[in-house]
């Protein structure tokens, strides 16, 4: 499948609303992807590119240089379910054959613990929310385990990696990933490593 698109979504701390970085192209899909999200009630900016390495690592991952390349970065500080809501509408470019990569960049010299994909934290926690969502459509909404499923919902999130994590869970159909991959990139031991959604 040879790709023409990719939209990553990143996150960081900070912000008051997601921003759309047109990184190359004309700017079609940044364009469209504002338009999916002002529909669901998110006000998106746009802005010309902050980072070049986005487009040399859609390039390397794809093969070939893409028409168009985007970031979109979301604010931390919106709840869970605000995450999952902008994965459902991120789905409409999945469609429409755009490769979708949640990136979670470290800051340089983050002194937090970096999981791996591999690692049971992360793996426990997607399986989790899994389980919350399935168990949330077994529930009729008018139910005390509705309630208490929705308020849980409602709590901000402040982790940038959560918030990714919720987008990409939500952009995979609200099911555990079907891949994990990892790979060395240099030998600084920089590597990217994480989890495939397929459709």
């Amino acid at each position: 499948m040879q790709v023409g698109n990719v939209t990553f979504i990143t996150s960081r701390k900070g912000g008051d609303k997601p921003e759309i970085f047109h990184q190359c192209g004309k700017g079609l899909l940044a364009e469209r992807l504002q338009s999916l999200m002002a529909n669901r009630g998110f006000q998106a900016t746009i802005e010309g590119g902050r980072d070049p390495g986005l487009e040399s690592l859609a390039a390397s991952m794809t093969g070939v240089a893409p028409e168009e390349v985007i970031e979109l970065r979301l604010n931390t500080g919106m709840t869970s379910d605000d995450y999952r809501q902008i994965g459902h509408c991120l789905e409409a470019l999945r469609e429409q054959g755009i490769l979708l990569i949640c990136l979670d960049q470290k800051e340089q010299g983050a002194s937090e613990i970096n999981h791996q994909p591999h690692d049971a934290y992360i793996r426990n926690l997607i399986q989790q929310w899994e389980h919350e969502q399935l168990w949330r459509q077994a529930m009729s909404e008018g139910s005390l385990a509705g309630r208490r499923a929705r308020r849980g919902q409602d709590v901000p999130v402040a982790d940038p990696t959560l918030c990714v994590l919720n987008t990409a869970f939500s952009l995979g159909g609200l099911k555990a990933p079907q891949r994990v991959f990892g790979f060395a990139l240099n030998e600084d031991s920089h590597s990217l490593a994480g989890y495939g959604w397929m459709q």
